[in-house]
């Protein structure tokens, strides 16, 4: 269990159930962090990544309480279970530096439910890749090594939002696992802000109200990893840091 500012807590894990409120204080630092926005951190992912079919407020009731009201199927719960899950390690873990280790233990909770080896990086010949309409996206395979360069090479020093976002791009556009690998290199990216003492949270472009929100975005990250076109998906993504 995670402490905050004077007696009050982060977040509770009681019989399974993540209840997200108040505020966290990084200790080293003395940086303050709202961690409700986490709470869109889910749910866009869910929602753009996944398919989520749970509104809002009922995905936000079931991070605060544990309720299953307006949970009606399985797959959601077993997405909002790992997504939640995934943000406790995230929040729990937010000393240790984002390295090739840390990344595999995120991807072991994020696709457990889906993948069949979660946490293990992908061969070359098992074909994995994403299928846009500008072509098919399949990049090589990587080792550990590669993997922590990749992360590496993504830090600009003093800049830890730039540097979140190419945590993001770069992490997604090289796909190292067999399953979550968008949602992976989003909470990689949030751990990297929470590491660096940001204060604010990177979220997937999403409205409710306007499906070409995400629809946008998408394009961009297609753009972003076949063309190395970045400028939209970064802009897009940075829009979103709070």
């Amino acid at each position: 269990m995670t402490k905050v500012a004077g007696r009050l807590w982060l977040f509770r894990l009681n019989q399974g159930k993540l209840s997200f409120g108040k505020t966290l204080l990084q200790k080293r630092r003395r940086t303050v962090i709202n961690v409700e926005p986490l709470a869109r951190v889910i749910y866009s992912s869910g929602k753009v990544f996944n398919g989520l079919q749970t509104g809002r407020l009922d995905t936000d009731n079931f991070l605060r309480s544990g309720s299953l009201d307006g949970i009606n199927s399985r797959s959601d719960l077993q997405l909002l279970e790992d997504l939640r899950d995934v943000a406790d390690f995230v929040l729990r873990n937010y000393e240790l530096p984002v390295d090739a280790n840390f990344v595999i233990e995120i991807n072991k909770l994020i696709s457990r439910s889906g993948a069949i080896r979660p946490g293990v990086l992908r061969s070359g010949d098992q074909g994995i890749g994403v299928s846009t309409k500008y072509g098919r996206h399949e990049p090589d395979a990587l080792t550990s090594e590669e993997l922590g360069h990749i992360v590496e090479d993504s830090v600009i020093d003093g800049d830890p939002a730039t540097s979140a976002i190419n945590i993001f791009i770069n992490l997604a556009a090289t796909q190292p696992f067999e399953d979550g690998n968008k949602r992976t290199a989003l909470f990689a990216a949030n751990a990297y802000l929470l590491h660096a003492g940001f204060g604010g949270f990177l979220s997937i472009p999403y409205d409710d109200e306007d499906e070409t929100v995400a629809s946008r975005f998408n394009d961009a990250l297609a753009r972003a990893y076949l063309h190395n076109d970045r400028e939209d998906a970064m802009g897009l993504l940075r829009a979103t840091l709070n």
